[in-house]
């Protein structure tokens, strides 16, 4: 299982708060925190970023290179930040997070991860901005968008899907988590490749008014479901360690060969 850190959110009032200061060495100290706790890559979610998107993903971007040698996840709708961000990113292959069939989008995105040669992970939502409801239509969704970004000039194995898991405090949230369990077992037939998939653990909780060790259970059950079902990479509190220890043994149960604790 491949960890992208998902800490480093705008909304989140120490990192806010810290940029509004412009204070890099938050972000640095921050970036190895997250390397430290085992993250493989380090999303940046920066918002829409109104004024000087460009400087400001330079910002970030810089301060956590500075801090860590990870692949970057970069998380703008801007696509000027985006760009920014990809020709400032030197360790691996950068990510962009990301693209879906809306046509605001989509051209502009694909286009980037073209040029910059760099992953992109396309989530499956209508072309009007919604989350589909069953396993279905999420399928139709992939078929569509990998064809289209194929289409572009993408290479398969630089398309990550992400079946968009769905906060359990939806209306129907618990059926939709099902429904993108039974999503990640189907793709790699619909599409007739192997394709690489994600999903954004800390939705499943978020507005859960429960305590954290319910969460926490929540995440740990969920991502194990997901791993059996084929999940390449999970976007997740890197500090949330039961989660990470729950995917970490389902990787190495369902690994063949001879079973090992090294994992831990």
């Amino acid at each position: 299982m491949f960890f992208i850190a998902d800490n480093l959110q705008i909304t989140r009032p120490s990192v806010a708060k810290a940029f509004a200061g412009g204070d890099a060495a938050f972000f640095v100290e921050l970036a190895r925190r997250m390397e430290r706790a085992g993250a493989n890559a380090i999303d940046i979610n920066t918002g829409p970023l109104p004024k000087n998107p460009q400087k400001a993903m330079t910002f970030f971007v810089d301060a956590v290179q500075e801090g860590c040698s990870l692949p970057l996840c970069l998380d703008t709708v801007n696509p000027f930040a985006m760009e920014a961000g990809l020709a400032r990113a030197r360790h691996g292959r950068p990510i962009i997070n990301g693209v879906s069939l809306e046509p605001s989008r989509f051209k502009s995105m694909a286009g980037l991860a073209r040029r910059f040669d760099a992953d992109i992970i396309a989530y499956l939502l209508t072309p009007q901005g919604r989350v589909p409801s069953d396993s279905d239509t999420r399928l139709a969704l992939a078929a569509n968008l990998f064809a289209g970004l194929c289409h572009e000039g993408i290479l398969p194995e630089r398309i990550v899907i992400d079946p968009i898991c769905p906060p359990l405090v939806w209306d129907e949230g618990h059926a939709q988590a099902r429904a993108v369990v039974e999503t990640l077992r189907l793709l790699p037939e619909v599409l007739n490749f192997p394709i690489r998939t994600v999903v954004g653990l800390s939705n499943l909780t978020s507005g859960l008014r429960t305590p954290r060790i319910a969460r926490t259970a929540f995440q740990s059950a969920y991502i194990a479901m997901l791993c059996q079902a084929g999940l390449n990479l999970a976007l997740l509190d890197i500090f949330c360690t039961e989660p990470l220890n729950a995917a970490r043994a389902c990787t190495a149960l369902l690994k063949p060969g001879v079973f090992s604790w090294e994992i831990f």
